[in-house]
């Protein structure tokens, strides 16, 4: 069977597969209180900017994406602090600060970097897909996290379960990052796109397993306890990191700083309107095509030379 019918076959059964939405809710079901045990999800990071054309165009569509995925991926926006950008977090250029000591400086957008690895841009999407699934078959062990999320009339609160003194890994920290959904663009700023956007990093909080902890945007309020204003926060998430220190990333090559542990807890809307047509769908699913192919091609190769 050629690529392309395979391809097909590949569009055809997806289509049919449902939204793994596990970890999401729905901001009607949310009842104040959350409790979440992981850690197996790939980071995927997208530096990004309000006033690029590209990024407004296809920020609805990655909505699709990570909704489809579920808990495979938990996947952030950070936007700079360009002088030009509607958000311009501190606690985003502190991320893209750390992502540059690994490489040259961050400027196409939108670019992802999927689990600390190769830089790509948009015209790399199927790399990206690839990536993600290159980090799946390749995650032999994750550090489990154990997450709590409440919230009450003035904050968003997340604790995470300490390490246990026998599984403490030097030179790492859990970080905890606050994200808010659906994020206006105040008027006055260049928007090519919607009214706002997703996925935006507006605080975080470290805590390395040895020296002083740091919150920017958020307030520690104990050890490995963060939290943020809720005041007109009503889709937001939070995900934990379990990373290696900026220090130590700067003794290590991308090949070997991946994250130790990732969890995502989401109270957000379905990105997936209901009703939706085919051709707003149809990229993502090819999408996810191709980079299925590619790994049944790996595979495919290895087993030949295993027989040989």
């Amino acid at each position: 069977m050629s690529a392309a019918r395979k391809a097909m076959l590949l569009c055809s059964i997806l289509l049919l597969v449902p939204h793994a939405n596990a970890i999401q809710i729905q901001p009607e079901d949310w009842e104040g209180f959350v409790e979440r045990t992981g850690g197996h999800s790939i980071l995927v990071e997208e530096y990004t900017a309000t006033h690029c054309a590209s990024c407004a165009e296809i920020d609805p569509d990655l909505g699709v994406v990570v909704e489809d995925h579920g808990s495979r991926i938990a996947m952030v926006s950070y936007h700079p602090d360009d002088g030009i950008d509607a958000f311009a977090p501190e606690a985003a250029q502190h991320r893209i600060e750390r992502l540059e000591v690994q490489r040259e400086k961050m400027s196409g957008t939108p670019s992802f970097v999927v689990n600390n690895g190769e830089v790509r841009e948009l015209a790399s999407w199927p790399d990206v897909q690839s990536d993600i699934l290159k980090s799946e078959s390749n995650q032999r062990q994750f550090t489990e996290l154990r997450v709590t999320a409440e919230t009450n009339a003035t904050h968003l609160t997340v604790s995470v379960m300490p390490p246990r003194t026998g599984e403490i890994v030097n030179n790492t920290q859990f970080t905890i990052l606050f994200i808010e959904h659906k994020k206006t663009v105040e008027q006055g700023f260049v928007n090519p796109g919607e009214s706002y956007r997703d996925r935006v990093l507006v605080g975080l909080a470290e805590f390395p397993m040895q020296g002083e902890q740091l919150a920017i945007g958020s307030t520690i309020e104990a050890p490995f306890v963060a939290s943020y204003p809720a005041e007109g926060l009503d889709e937001w998430s939070v995900i934990v990191v379990h990373e290696y220190t900026e220090e130590a990333l700067e003794n290590r090559s991308i090949m070997n700083s991946q994250p130790l542990g990732v969890l995502e807890i989401a109270v957000q809307s379905s990105a997936v309107e209901e009703g939706a047509e085919l051709p707003v769908l149809l990229p993502i699913v090819i999408f996810l095509a191709i980079g299925m192919l590619g790994l049944v091609s790996v595979n495919a190769r290895e087993k030949v030379r295993e027989e040989e």
